[in-house]
């Protein structure tokens, strides 16, 4: 029997989620539990850690917890800040800004339909 690409793929994703996460990490991915920020983040972390093979999850994460993303993104921006003081990141503006969105939007529609977000 030969797979398609698309079936190869969700065996692929079946056993990242399955082997590749702790579980309460796979207990908030499935919603069997809450999705706190500490869980958030340590599932981007370990998505991070692992590559591309992950963006699925990732990129979903990003979606479904918006405010979860803002918390963790704001973060990472005060933790660049203490390392590196002296840098200065130039201001975005409005129209980068939804760019960049539309870049990300693109992405995930090319990845879970375009039904996704």
């Amino acid at each position: 029997m030969k797979l398609t690409k698309e079936q190869i793929e969700n065996v692929k994703s079946f056993l990242l989620e399955t082997f590749a996460f702790n579980e309460e990490q796979l207990a908030a991915i499935d919603e069997q539990i809450p999705m706190t920020q500490e869980i958030f983040e340590s599932i981007l972390e370990r998505c991070n850690e692992l590559g591309s093979a992950s963006d699925k999850i990732f990129y979903r994460l990003l979606r479904d917890y918006p405010d979860l993303t803002d918390v963790y993104g704001q973060k990472l921006e005060k933790e660049l800040n203490e390392k590196y003081p002296d840098t200065e990141l130039p201001e975005e503006t409005p129209e980068e800004r939804q760019a960049a969105w539309e870049r990300l939007c693109a992405r995930i529609r090319a990845e879970f339909g375009e039904d996704a977000i």
